[in-house]
């Protein structure tokens, strides 16, 4: 309508249509209209190319967005820190740090200063591929060009740190992050719980939990959930059902992982009717169990021989709109393996393949030894290279199965 009053659309106009395609997830219908737009003779400026580089970056199209910055330059327009930015965080993102460090050098080169969200993009990406002399260098440079790392960059280095099992150098940045005059925040408390979490040692997570209350920050469901699946896994569930109802006196709202991890908990120390309890009440008031969910149900009803009880379930998750998984039958049907039903087996083996489910060496397995416990070597010996023959890697277990039953 603008065109054909015989008005001219300005930058802004066209930036703003660009956006929205973007925002919508048009960005390839963003992309044809910046073609038709500069055919027709329209400049564009830094904030228009910044525009549809974010979008191509978000989407994986890097290859794409590289393009664009070349017809930046065809068309006299420079890349500013914002735009490079961009570029670096969407290439650390897909895995290509060393090339993210090339344009980091570019920057620098062409006299723009980095400032702190191309140092952190470039730390993730370091830190992701444990390259800490890259990482060190990278501080040293932000020292030389005096930009201070915020509480992002040091809850980055600390998670790094955690997950690589250095959990003394991480309590060190976060010592050193409040020296610098960073407040750490509930990331950063999270972080470390985790750390210590994976240690097992779930009573130095439990402390830095009671710390929230002298840095005057208020846990969130992450919190509690951390140390709930650390309690779990440490077989203390009295104590992990202590901070789950603990959630609700302080109106936070337990989301389906808390759900699975304290059923999970229930069901390993043998205390299943309470665990049937909580799933079903998580039907009536609470967030909707997924498939990780009804599996450790599955699990734990094959587990004790309520292999009726767990059918009923299993045909409930198609009734609620959710698909099973591949573990969803191997659980199942080696369930049936054990309590000798070895036909129902097979006719779930058939089901997962009606299904398009590509059963996996686990399903071959159960098969294989509740034939060969029915007395249907033959059978299970045809299974055996049935799995060889379709692909599927045959290991040691499917091997020992078979000898024993041969012998």
């Amino acid at each position: 309508m603008v065109l054909k009053r015989g008005y001219q659309p300005n930058t802004v106009t066209l930036t703003t249509l660009m956006r929205g395609l973007c925002v919508k997830g048009e960005v390839r219908k963003a992309v044809d209209f910046h073609d038709n737009v500069v055919a027709q003779g329209f400049l564009l400026d830094e904030v228009s190319y910044g525009t549809l580089i974010n979008g191509l970056c978000k989407i994986g199209q890097i290859r794409d967005a590289f393009v664009f910055m070349q017809k930046m330059e065809e068309q006299m327009v420079r890349p500013n820190v914002v735009i490079y930015n961009m570029m670096i965080d969407g290439l650390c993102k897909d895995g290509f740090v060393t090339e993210a460090c090339g344009l980091y050098s570019e920057i620098v080169g062409r006299g723009i200063s980095p400032d702190i969200f191309t140092y952190t993009c470039l730390i993730h990406g370091f830190c992701s591929l444990g390259q800490w002399r890259e990482v060190t260098q990278l501080l040293c440079d932000m020292v030389d060009e005096k930009v201070n790392p915020n509480v992002y960059t040091y809850n980055i280095l600390i998670d790094a740190l955690c997950k690589n099992r250095m959990l003394r150098k991480a309590h060190d940045m976060c010592n050193l992050m409040i020296e610098r005059g960073q407040q750490p925040d509930v990331v950063t408390f999270n972080t470390l719980m985790s750390g210590y979490c994976l240690y097992n040692d779930v009573d130095e997570a439990r402390k830095l939990f009671d710390r929230f209350v002298e840095w005057e920050i208020v846990p969130d469901v992450w919190s509690y959930n951390i140390l709930i699946i650390g309690y779990c896994k440490s077989k203390r569930i009295d104590e992990a059902l202590i901070l789950f109802n603990k959630m609700h006196y302080t109106n936070l709202v337990p989301n389906i992982v808390t759900y699975s991890s304290v059923i999970d908990g229930l069901c390993k120390s043998g205390r299943i009717s309470y665990a049937w309890q909580l799933f079903s009440a998580i039907h009536d008031d609470g967030p909707s169990p997924n498939v990780i969910t009804y599996n450790i149900m599955l699990d734990a009803l094959c587990k004790i021989q309520h292999i009726d009880n767990a059918i009923k379930l299993f045909n409930l998750m198609f009734e609620r709109g959710l698909t099973p998984n591949v573990l969803s039958y191997n659980i199942l049907i080696n369930g049936y393996c054990k309590s000798k039903r070895i036909d129902e087996a097979m006719n779930l083996f058939k089901e997962m393949r009606h299904r398009n489910l590509v059963p996996d060496s686990v399903t071959y397995n159960s098969l294989i030894d509740g034939l060969c416990k029915s007395g249907r070597v033959s059978h299970a010996w045809e299974l055996f290279y049935a799995m060889h023959d379709g692909g599927m890697p045959v290991n040691v277990i499917s091997y020992n199965i078979l000898l024993d039953a041969f012998s």
